[in-house]
């Protein structure tokens, strides 16, 4: 019975020891070694139609908000539209861009909408039409 005790408490130490290793530890150290660094960096990425961009679009569209000039597109994964969107602005010069991906599960009622490239408000709500005018009934 002692042995057994003594086995507890041995396992408890090194459990204890090994939490507290892993606890002083931080995102930026363990991103960058494996297993990590493969599923940050998976985490990270787009899809591949998002990516290079290869979807399925209309035509884009120049537009001007608040005296600046922009041009809007929209596009979707190929055979799955109605789940899948993406919505992109660029400066007139095409030096920026900005986008608003857009997903949600086929059982989803909802879109996960997420913003890129940290566009201003101006920006956004022409992501935001850009989207609303790509999905009239939603």
């Amino acid at each position: 019975m002692k042995k057994l005790s003594l086995s507890i408490v041995a396992g408890a130490s090194l459990l204890v020891m090994a939490s507290s290793a892993f606890a002083e530890q931080y995102l930026p150290e363990i991103a960058s070694k494996a297993p990590y660094k493969k599923a940050y960096a998976e985490m990270l990425s787009f899809p591949s139609w998002v990516s290079k961009a290869q979807g399925t679009a209309s035509p884009v569209e120049k537009v001007s908000a608040d005296g600046k000039s922009f041009t809007v597109g929209h596009m979707c994964k190929p055979h799955d539209c109605a789940n899948n969107q993406l919505s992109v602005v660029f400066s007139a010069d095409g030096s920026k861009s900005w986008g608003l991906l857009a997903t949600r599960s086929a059982e989803g009622d909802t879109f996960n909408k997420q913003l890129l490239g940290n566009p201003d408000k101006v920006v956004a709500a022409l992501l935001e039409k850009s989207f609303s005018d790509n999905n009239p009934e939603d």
